[in-house]
């Protein structure tokens, strides 16, 4: 069965109408198409969802539901920040599901917000100014806030979990073998399970450039197939085209571990279904 949970559009950092997707969703045979609007923040970015485009987002997405009904199921979420002082989208009506993400840190010692999702430029700042250039400090920040957020805000989906390493190329930053990295992602996996929270495998970083495989890396798959973690297919998608990109391979290859399921919603319930 055909899905996508993460998606984004020009309500936020995405491009296009809502339709667009469902468009393009039917015509690839999709059978659930769920949005993920950047929700918005108490500070200002260029690529959040803005709190007044909120209700028409909601009310379109009723629309098309309505329209559509008996051809895709549409799906209405958010994919939503953790921060201190966040508002928990989990309980704003219209919204079937959340996925969870941490994009940004705050510096302790300024106050202000440090990327971690920007520029390689962006994250160099971020590493010197923040953590005064220590990756293991970065490391443990990042994972910290994402277990956090299981532990205070249990999000449906958690969102691109590696996506530190958006500017890693090459190793530039880090090498995953990290003994420090690889203890963090362990403790981060060990909550995923004791929350039931889904990971996403997310190839939008692959469609954009950013990546040359999805989000987490392929190493970090097999760990979740062997701690009975489950994953959900997803192409972060930013424009009509890429609504699948790369699902047929990373299909294949979750298999090839010994994934046969993936963990949607689907008939209003989270269920697994074959990949």
């Amino acid at each position: 069965m055909k899905s996508n949970l993460h998606s984004h559009s020009r309500y936020d950092d995405g491009s296009e109408e809502l339709e667009s997707y469902i468009k393009a969703a039917i015509e690839k045979g999709f059978s659930v198409y769920g949005f993920s609007g950047h929700a918005p923040v108490n500070f200002d970015t260029n690529w959040h969802m803005k709190a007044d485009y909120l209700d028409d987002y909601l009310n379109t997405i009723d629309e098309l539901k309505e329209k559509y009904e008996g051809t895709i199921e549409i799906y209405t979420g958010l994919e939503a920040d953790f921060y201190p002082g966040c508002m928990d989208w989990r309980s704003k009506a219209g919204i079937d599901y959340t996925i969870g993400a941490v994009h940004f840190l705050k510096n302790e010692q300024t106050g202000s917000v440090m990327d971690l999702d920007g520029t390689k430029e962006e994250f160099i700042t971020t590493l010197r100014e923040g953590f005064n250039n220590d990756i293991h400090s970065l490391f443990r920040a990042y994972f910290e806030k994402l277990r956090n957020m299981l532990l205070e805000m249990p999000p449906n989906i958690i969102a691109h979990l590696d996506i530190i390493k958006k500017n890693n190329s090459g190793n530039f930053f880090f090498e995953e073998t990290n003994p420090v990295y690889q203890d963090e992602i362990m403790k981060t996996l060990e909550l995923i399970r004791k929350t039931d929270t889904i990971v996403e495998i997310n190839t939008g970083g692959m469609s954009r450039g950013y990546v040359t495989e999805p989000y987490p890396s392929r190493w970090i798959w097999k760990i979740c197939h062997d701690m009975g973690i489950h994953i959900t297919v997803t192409s972060d998608s930013h424009h009509p085209d890429n609504i699948d990109y790369f699902f047929d391979e990373a299909c294949a290859q979750l298999k090839e571990i010994g994934y046969k399921e993936q963990r949607i919603l689907y008939n209003n319930v989270w269920q697994d279904v074959r990949l």
